[in-house]
């Protein structure tokens, strides 16, 4: 298997993972740590600026859809509740 195509797997096993789950993978669950340590060193190598012009976008992509399933804090939620009720 190339890694071109390796790279697309897990990309997709991770879209999928949200898409079924309505979350991210969790570092603390076992069987979602792959996941997670591939999306990190993914970012890393992104920010080195050493990450292929197609890997980028299909990273973005990636990027945007898991902004939806962003975990927040408690304080996050009150806040929000308060701008709410002002509103």
């Amino acid at each position: 298997m190339m890694k071109d195509e390796h790279w697309l797997e897990t990309w997709e096993a991770y879209m999928a993972y949200m898409k079924k789950n309505k979350h991210r993978p969790s570092k603390y669950h076992p069987e979602d740590r792959k996941l997670v340590n591939w999306l990190k060193y993914n970012r890393k190598v992104r920010n080195k600026g050493l990450l292929s012009e197609s890997r980028m976008k299909k990273l973005e992509e990636l990027l945007k859809v898991a902004e939806q399933f962003r975990r927040v804090n408690q304080h996050q939620y009150l806040h929000q509740a308060d701008v709410d009720n002002k509103g």
